[in-house]
């Protein structure tokens, strides 16, 4: 089934919106990926973020369930002069979700568990952190690999004429979706990163927009 085009767009428009919350949110907390890279480091800062760094995860969570409903209703929209790129774009866009949303639920999930246990035993949490940050860190990569793709095909496929949307959407897509994939193998490239963050953000609030006017 395919949701209405003005939901859709309603749920990415909100996505965007959650997500650059997120954005602001992480920026500001003053960690570097070298904070969470080093448990002597990650630890302290997580005990004492503990509410930022748990709120982080949920706008993360929520994002991801909306994002769902946009990526069904933009393949869809899609579908009918480009039903090869618009299953791509779907079932690209699912998997990359579906990391995007295990990995916000570990560190949702083992968050309190890894601050109780450094206060026991800080050497067994220091290892334990380890293990985590390397599943979130791969989730969030495989996340960003699919996702990109999904937007890198949405793009294509609007620039080709799919869903008779603006073609300057489709080629910002393109770029955006190629940053953003490209964010999984460049992961120590701080403009990368930043790019895999921002310009999803703008692809959501715009597509969104484009779906509801369409």
């Amino acid at each position: 089934m395919v949701p209405r085009q003005q939901s859709a767009g309603t749920a990415a428009i909100v996505a965007g919106i959650l997500l650059a919350i997120l954005f602001v949110l992480y920026v500001t907390s003053g960690a570097t990926m070298e904070t969470f890279a080093d448990p002597a480091m990650a630890l302290p800062y997580v005990a004492q973020q503990s509410g930022r760094m748990r709120a982080i995860a949920l706008l993360a969570m929520a994002t991801v369930a909306l994002a769902v409903i946009f990526t069904a209703g933009f393949a869809g929209k899609l579908r009918d002069r480009t039903s090869t790129r618009a299953t791509g774009v779907l079932y690209f866009g699912l998997l990359g979700l579906a990391g995007h949303g295990l990995g916000a639920v570990v560190f949702w999930s083992g968050l309190p568990t890894l601050v109780a246990r450094a206060a026991a035993d800080q050497v067994a949490a220091n290892h334990a952190w380890v293990a985590v940050n390397a599943l979130t860190t791969s989730l969030d990569g495989f996340g960003n690999l699919f996702v990109g793709l999904s937007i890198l095909l949405a793009g294509w496929a609007v620039t080709a004429g799919g869903g008779g949307l603006s073609a300057m959407l489709g080629w910002y897509g393109v770029v955006a979706g190629g940053v953003t994939a490209l964010a999984t193998f460049a992961s120590g490239v701080p403009l990368v990163m930043m790019g895999s963050f921002v310009l999803p953000i703008v692809w959501l609030l715009w597509a969104g927009n484009a779906l509801r006017t369409a």
